[in-house]
């Protein structure tokens, strides 16, 4: 049966240091006097945006710990001068409320037979309390297909056995409960999240009614990522009888088209960068239009002094080619250039550059796209409404993290609808 709960699914952003020059000079692509200075100036989303499209931060202590050396610094945290995680994100200055979700960064991990030594039930609890976290989920270890090892220098895949699958659920099990019963010894304030761990339905099943016995309230589904929507869903289905109005968050996974079934099946929260990091990692999925129904290329405007990309010849007037297609972008905006004129003049530089893969090739069609729509002029979330058509040209960070938050605002509005 569903969960007949349905509270509302809270979305927090998974934690990637993606902060922005507020007063970057889009025209000249220059950053602010204040960045030139510090770059500390920068700020986060929750500071450029009156209603941030998130309800928290998921931060990982992967990014504390590091996994490699199990060194114990409390990383960039107070290394810039900040005593909490609310400090660091310079939380008071927010208008609306926001909670930090911790997690352990398991993935960070995965490939190894254990979790790091500093990764124990003690120090990770301890470290949610001292740094002001709102939740904290216990030390766990992924049960997944495969790992990846080393072998006479060469990374190779290896499947996990059923033993190894087993014995990791029982590490993840062991950890919640003593997790658990330190954080009810020590009266640590922030709230105890249990991590289930699984490879199959009733797996997971078992994993959550163990962590329900020991007396969780909120639980985490870890191992999320690899499957696909169905297996997702066949996993809640078998879980959500056994809720009953207990918190559930997924880990690493967003599905749109699912949100509505997941609140019935009993999921609370969730947490996933894809809607960001989609603004620059696929060349015809970059921008979201304004109802979620398509998504477009950003239009790729290369910086021929920082471009990654060979230069295909020796162009001699290649600044004036790209200032002429940054003109030419803005003058159609303002409706006084032609389509066609346009798109000959972004095709005529993107084709100056050589790329690996396919990844640049074939692309007038979605610039075609992209320019006859014109998603920017429609859509009403603060970033195109602050910087128009400079959110669709792929260049330089301000502009594609500005892209990401786009995405993610279109998201998060559709969230709970």
């Amino acid at each position: 049966m569903p969960n007949e709960d349905c509270r509302k699914i809270k979305y927090f952003m998974p934690e990637w240091d993606d902060r922005y020059d507020l007063e970057f000079d889009f025209i000249n692509d220059k950053f602010s006097s204040k960045h030139e200075i510090n770059t500390n100036n920068d700020v986060y989303a929750h500071h450029m945006l009156k209603q941030p499209p998130y309800d928290g931060i998921l931060y990982s202590l992967g990014n504390i710990f590091s996994v490699i050396n199990n060194s114990s610094n409390m990383g960039d945290i107070t290394a810039r001068g900040y005593s909490n995680i609310r400090d660091y994100y310079l939380m008071d200055k927010v208008e609306v409320k926001l909670e930090i979700f911790g997690d352990c960064g398991a993935f960070n991990y995965v490939n190894q037979s254990n979790p790091p030594e500093k990764f124990t039930p003690d120090n990770i609890a301890y470290l949610y309390q001292k740094l002001g976290f709102d939740y904290g989920i216990s030390v766990d270890h992924l049960v997944v297909e495969s790992i990846i090892e080393k072998k006479d220098g060469e990374r190779k895949k290896r499947l996990l056995s059923l033993y190894e699958k087993r014995r990791r659920m029982k590490l993840s099990i062991d950890n919640a409960e003593k997790f658990l019963r330190i954080c009810k010894e020590r009266h640590y304030k922030f709230i105890p999240v249990g991590s289930a761990q699984g490879y199959s339905p009733i797996t997971y099943r078992n994993s959550i009614a163990k962590l329900i016995e020991m007396g969780y309230d909120y639980i985490a589904l870890g191992g999320l990522v690899r499957r696909n929507t169905k297996s997702i869903m066949e996993i809640l289905k078998v879980v959500s009888p056994i809720l009953k109005g207990r918190r559930l968050h997924l880990l690493g996974v967003i599905r749109p088209d699912c949100m509505k079934e997941w609140r019935k099946l009993g999921v609370t929260s969730v947490d996933s960068a894809s809607f960001f990091r989609k603004a620059w990692l696929r060349s015809g999925q970059n921008y979201i239009s304004p109802d979620g129904s398509t998504w477009y290329a950003a239009l790729r405007v290369p910086i021929i002094n920082e471009s990654r990309m060979s230069v295909n010849g020796c162009e001699k007037n290649i600044a004036k080619l790209e200032s002429d297609c940054l003109r030419a972008l803005r003058d159609y905006d303002k409706d006084k250039l032609d389509l066609e004129t346009t798109l000959d003049t972004l095709i005529s530089y993107d084709s100056l550059f050589l790329r690996n893969g396919s990844d640049g090739s074939n692309l007038r069609d979605s610039y075609r796209m992209t320019l006859q729509d014109k998603p920017w002029k429609s859509c009403r979330c603060p970033i195109c409404r602050q910087i128009g058509i400079e959110v669709i040209i792929f260049r330089r960070t301000n502009r594609n993290k500005r892209r990401g938050l786009h995405n993610t605002w279109v998201f998060y509005n559709s969230l709970n609808v």
